[in-house]
């Protein structure tokens, strides 16, 4: 029988010799290095998981909120080495999403009926 978490771990590896990972990644070190843009993606980050806390506990996210992460986006927009990590981020989404249908793929199969 073969054991799937082997198969996992692989993948795992296999993940991290992919363009997509590894131009993410080179991505993510340009975005450090520059000071500005880094302390911008942290503030969205770190208000993006604010707002996700709050809707997991049955909290409604306030106007405030959402105002201040387009005040964000918007900064954001200015920084190149931002817009080019979200491009990665992206390809690699794309990337994610296609690896979850060929995993999903035989329980679609059998609920197919």
């Amino acid at each position: 029988m073969i054991n799937i978490y082997d198969t996992a771990n692989q993948m795992e590896q296999d993940l991290r010799k992919t363009s997509q990972y590894q131009e993410l990644q080179t991505a993510y070190e340009a975005l450090k290095a520059d000071e500005t843009a880094f302390k911008c993606f942290n503030e969205i980050h770190s208000l993006q998981e604010e707002l996700q806390k709050k809707q997991m506990s049955g909290q409604k996210p306030t106007e405030d909120d959402f105002k201040k992460l387009q005040d964000l986006g918007k900064e954001a927009d200015g920084y190149e080495t931002l817009q080019t990590l979200m491009q990665k981020e992206q390809a690699l989404s794309m990337m994610m999403d296609e690896l979850s249908k060929i995993i999903f793929r035989p329980i679609q199969e059998l609920y197919k009926d």
